[in-house]
């Protein structure tokens, strides 16, 4: 769970954006140019991440009384902004949750194609989706 940056004035705003990390790496950096402050490599760790997405079709909240609804982000949307993958700094994350598969809506292969970043134990499918534990 990450602090969202997106504008919170939209419509049904959410202060938090999920994601399911995929690998854990740290790499030796060397920064060069004008704004350089030193000549030796720094280590710089980061995390790999798969985006989960919010279901916008079903209202959630403590007002609504219902968990909110995420499923990954499909590797094959329509929106050329969605990215089923990214990395982020490891000091971003606010906090781990736990997600629940809602088992109702089922699984599905349709969201990523055969992939070395699910648990040998999921085959090639996801759950559709999961709620949001609080």
């Amino acid at each position: 769970m990450v602090a969202a940056h997106e504008d919170q004035d939209g419509n049904d705003p959410h202060p938090y954006w999920y994601a399911r990390v995929v690998g854990v790496f740290h790499a030796d950096v060397l920064h060069i140019g004008p704004f350089s402050k030193t000549a030796e490599p720094q280590r710089m760790e980061f995390l790999w991440v798969r985006w989960l997405g919010r279901d916008m079709d079903v209202p959630a909240g403590f007002r609504k009384k219902r968990l909110s609804r995420v499923g990954f982000v499909s590797n094959f949307d329509d929106d050329p902004g969605a990215m089923p993958f990214g990395f982020l700094d490891p000091g971003e994350i606010i906090r781990g949750v736990h997600l629940i598969p809602a088992f109702a809506h089922g699984k599905t292969s349709e969201l990523l194609g055969p992939s070395m970043v699910r648990p040998s134990s999921d085959g090639d499918e996801d759950w559709v989706y999961y709620y949001i534990n609080m």
